[in-house]
């Protein structure tokens, strides 16, 4: 499916069936199950695209996005839950930490 985002990012539209998510709740529960290689993949499309992502979207009024807009969002955000998880753990969970399950996310 193409269209989904902004002109300019449509080499991002491969994850936004997987991380387009609008609450944290479904990004952390993601960032959790998702098989590492799909979080390095995001990392890596969107590592380069963060900055212009926060220059483009500077111009609009956060609190009323349009659709594309809002998905080229919800993807950087996307990108933020999964750099602690590329970054410094190397793994979706932390490495003899509590299991996910154990926590909730409340918003």
């Amino acid at each position: 499916m193409s269209g989904q985002l902004p002109g300019g990012f449509a080499e991002l539209e491969a994850f936004v069936e997987q991380w387009d998510l609008i609450t944290e709740r479904e990004r952390h529960t993601t960032r959790l199950t998702a098989p590492i290689e799909q979080s390095n993949a995001l990392y890596d499309a969107l590592l380069p695209q963060i900055e212009p992502i926060a220059e483009y979207l500077a111009d609009f009024d956060i609190n009323a996005l349009p659709a594309p807009e809002q998905s080229l969002l919800n993807l950087a955000l996307s990108f933020m839950e999964v750099s602690l998880t590329v970054e410094c753990l190397k793994s979706p969970t932390v490495p003899g930490g509590f299991a996910f399950e154990r926590f909730e996310v409340l918003f």
